[in-house]
């Protein structure tokens, strides 16, 4: 019969795709926590190790072989640190490393403004990075007010294309990447003459010296804290940052009541209190091509058609067929199991001798 009930697809694609969304959060959707490795009594203090930062200074002792590698990872080891949230439900999968503006409340005395911090991956700009400190799926905050970018040269040439004067550059994938001191090769550990007195470091105990007596200026960039990108948290280290926060001014998320403690606190004013940031989702998708040649698929075993009297026609021949209205389409695999079906919007015609050609859009 001329009827095929099955019949193998003409082609499969499948392809990953980013869906990129830029979202905007403040006011109670941007909460801040105090954490203190120090007081042991605190059940925030937990969060150091929830986060891999050093939950005691000699988890991450300058001098130490790790430091010496990385004195810019050294300046996380801070007794302090202010987790910023953001809910769940204001991203998808991970959120852009290179993308985030971060307005940190900040006072100075009776006056309360924003601080503008953004994100960076050391060695090139990215998405996301790996850290060998703080795990996968990071991105570094930096703060023009706290230090401007490293000028000097890496493996003795400029890594960018756009002076390094400052992280906020617009549109955010000019920003500069952060170098690691790793990054540096032995002619490049001089080229910024910047005086040490200008270099505003987060831990008061590392020299101008360090990691090597033939170090000066600056020979790393500093970070103000980290993002974990699949979690939605911004960690903020540096104590110019983490010390300024204007708690009496926040507002309790689940009281709503303000001047009320340092944990899921909020600030109602989103020029002082708010994080923008490209959202990224990862879609697997699936295109198939369905072709339905003439004389394919030609007969329906729905009441409405005259099953009879076609097949009576198919038998002398004479094709004299009524044409079966296609309403959905399904796949199956190898053993035979219906693994999607797709719904047309109408009704589709199929005679005799035409071909149709269907494609099929599925999001794994």
């Amino acid at each position: 019969m001329a009827n095929i009930p099955y019949k193998n697809i003409t082609s499969l694609i499948s392809n990953k795709q980013e869906a990129v969304t830029f979202t905007v959060v403040n006011n109670s959707g941007l909460t801040y926590t105090l954490c203190d490795r120090t007081d042991l009594l605190s059940k925030e203090t937990n969060y150091f190790s929830s986060f891999r930062m050093p939950y005691e200074y000699g988890k991450l002792k300058s001098g130490s072989t790790f430091s010496l590698q990385n004195p810019e990872l050294q300046q996380l080891n801070v007794d302090q640190m202010v987790i910023a949230s953001i809910p769940l439900e204001d991203y998808s999968e991970i959120l852009d490393g290179r993308s985030i503006t971060f307005t940190v409340p900040q006072i100075s005395g009776a006056t309360m403004s924003g601080k503008t911090v953004v994100s960076s991956t050391y060695g090139e700009l990215k998405k996301s990075q790996d850290s060998s400190l703080l795990g996968s799926n990071i991105a570094f905050l930096f703060c023009d007010e706290i230090n401007l970018p490293r000028t000097g040269t890496t493996t003795g040439t400029n890594t960018t294309a756009l002076p390094r004067s400052t992280w906020n550059e617009v549109p955010f994938v000019n920003r500069p990447q952060a170098h690691a001191y790793s990054n540096l090769a032995s002619s490049d550990i001089n080229t910024d003459q910047r005086p040490w007195s200008g270099v505003n470091t987060a831990v008061n105990y590392i020299p101008e010296q360090y990691p090597t007596t033939t170090n000066q200026g600056y020979n790393y960039d500093i970070p103000v804290g980290f993002v974990s990108l699949d979690k939605g948290f911004m960690i903020l280290t540096h104590p110019d940052i983490v010390n300024n926060i204007p708690w009496d001014l926040g507002y309790d998320l689940y009281t709503n009541i303000q001047n009320s403690g340092t944990t899921k606190a909020y600030f109602n004013n989103a020029s002082v209190s708010q994080v923008t940031f490209n959202d990224i989702s990862i879609q697997f998708k699936t295109s198939v091509i369905c072709l339905a040649l003439p004389g394919e698929f030609v007969f329906s075993t729905n009441p409405s058609w005259n099953l009879t009297y076609n097949i009576q026609e198919y038998d002398n021949q004479t094709n004299g067929f009524d044409a079966v209205q296609v309403t959905e389409i399904g796949l199956y695999n190898k053993l035979n199991e219906l693994i999607a079906v797709a719904k047309m919007d109408r009704p589709v015609e199929k005679t005799f001798t035409n071909l149709l050609t269907f494609n099929l859009d599925i999001d794994v």
